[in-house]
């Protein structure tokens, strides 16, 4: 068909008779609703956007040449068409921006912390720099939120590596300098991860 067909305004409808029952001698088979066509309609095809649960029945041939001319968005321009869209990539249900408040923890079960709130258990699984990592190599222990498990081992290994207790050993000072400067990078970074910031 190298022709567009019009669309027609009102499909062609058999009413039955009110007592539900089929007149005799009537068929109650669809007529395509093409100009001319006398075929059987068995495809349905939406009468407009509007009307998208209002059909009009075809036969196959026409059914597809109805098909190719149809245009969900004919007539739509500028905002109404970017709206249409917008609202078609999110199945035409609300949506609103992903963890934008605090879900209330009796809703639902969170069992992997996706939609957790805590900062502490945030703070455990915030990523690490490499000054970082190498601090907590030389205080010689897994990273951990809790700042008073941390002075407990700086202690000990301050007290460890004291000059005094190494006979003044100049190795065992500079390791306590090392000692000193990753207690202090940790300690701020604990600490800063407890303050809250403003965004």
């Amino acid at each position: 068909m190298d022709h567009i067909m019009p669309r027609p305004s009102r499909p062609e409808a058999k009413i039955p008779d009110i007592n539900g029952e089929p007149e005799e001698g009537v068929s109650h088979t669809r007529i395509c609703a093409a100009d001319g066509c006398r075929a059987e309609a068995l495809y349905r095809a939406p009468k407009s956007r509007d009307a998208l649960r209002d059909y009009i029945w075809f036969c196959l041939e026409h059914v597809r040449a109805y098909n190719r001319s149809w245009n969900y968005y004919e007539g739509l321009q500028g905002a109404a068409l970017e709206a249409e869209i917008r609202r078609a990539t999110t199945w035409e249900r609300p949506s609103w921006k992903f963890a934008t408040g605090k879900p209330a923890e009796e809703l639902f079960d969170d069992p992997m912390g996706l939609f957790d709130t805590d900062r502490e258990r945030r703070a455990s699984h915030r990523t690490l720099s490499p000054e970082e990592r190498r601090a907590w190599k030389t205080l010689k222990m897994e990273p951990v939120n809790d700042l008073d498990q941390v002075k407990q081992q700086y202690k000990a290994l301050a007290k460890a590596n004291h000059p005094d207790i190494n006979g003044g050993d100049a190795a065992a000072e500079e390791r306590l300098k090392e000692i000193n400067l990753a207690y202090d990078l940790i300690r701020r970074s604990l600490q800063s991860a407890d303050t809250p910031t403003i965004s």
